[in-house]
């Protein structure tokens, strides 16, 4: 009987274990893969996503009860604090003229972003800075769909984020071990993460020459860089001094409220 119960534990390990690479394989890199793809209202294909339209193309074959339209997406998750968000949740903002969620994103790692955008200094499928400011101040709640533990450990190979391309060793969706990011500035950093960041020994080379080597913590230097600025740290986002609207899916949940009232006043 215990030797039942330990090839059971067994196979349920391994199962989840699949589970998270093909969850890692099929939400996280194949929406990397999409980046570019243009916004259309109410759209869910690649000729053209809405913000939870990208996210039920994504999601759906894991999740088949998913709703279609962020605000009814945040109730049906379970509820993650900003602290506790990890690579697969989904996030979701205040950014229309009117109150409530209005768009919605998925967290992908390493302070990053990934969603379909209507309006701003980026549009369609793009990755972003969870922390810029645009995104910060509108950020409402955020919540996981997924199974705990979903998100893939191992090594991955030119994996995006806000701040360039990462490739090396990963845990729980996260830089952690040994890795490579190649930032949008032409800078690189070769050496230890932790949580993400820089933590450990590395080596940063700067895109105009120069490199230091040294011990890093929480993305920084440990001694002062006498080359240049660290590019991790640097607020670059186009979303750092926008405050338009981003109406995302609410003109489609309007619609879809109205319709269900009219659906109820037939049948009533």
């Amino acid at each position: 009987m215990k030797r039942i119960t330990i090839v059971l534990l067994l196979l349920s390990a391994l199962s989840s274990a699949i589970f998270a690479q093909e969850i890692y394989k099929n939400i996280i890199q194949e929406g990397q893969a999409l980046v570019g793809t243009p916004y259309r209202y109410g759209g869910i294909s690649p000729s053209g996503f809405d913000c939870s339209g990208f996210v039920n193309y994504l999601y759906k074959r894991f999740v088949p009860d998913i709703p279609r339209v962020s605000r009814d997406i945040a109730s049906f998750g379970k509820p993650v604090k900003r602290d506790s968000i990890s690579p697969g949740d989904l996030v979701f903002f205040a950014t229309g003229s009117s109150p409530g969620i209005t768009h919605l994103a998925i967290y992908i790692g390493q302070d990053s972003i990934l969603h379909a955008i209507s309006n701003g200094p980026n549009r369609g499928v793009s990755i972003s800075s969870l922390s810029a400011r645009y995104w910060s101040k509108r950020y409402d709640s955020a919540c996981r769909i997924l199974p705990e533990g979903a998100p893939a450990s191992g090594k991955v190979k030119n994996y995006k984020f806000a701040k360039g391309l990462y490739t090396g060793d990963v845990v729980n969706g996260e830089p952690e071990g040994e890795g490579i990011l190649v930032m949008n500035n032409g800078d690189r950093y070769e050496g230890m993460f932790s949580k993400g960041s820089f933590n450990g020994d590395g080596t940063y080379y700067w895109a105009l020459g120069g490199k230091q080597t040294g011990d890093f913590k929480d993305g920084n230097f440990e001694e002062p860089s006498q080359n240049g600025e660290n590019y991790m740290l640097e607020k670059d986002s186009p979303w750092e001094s926008f405050d338009g609207i981003v109406e995302g899916d609410f003109q489609l949940w309007l619609q879809q409220d109205k319709d269900a009232f009219e659906e109820w006043k037939k049948n009533n």
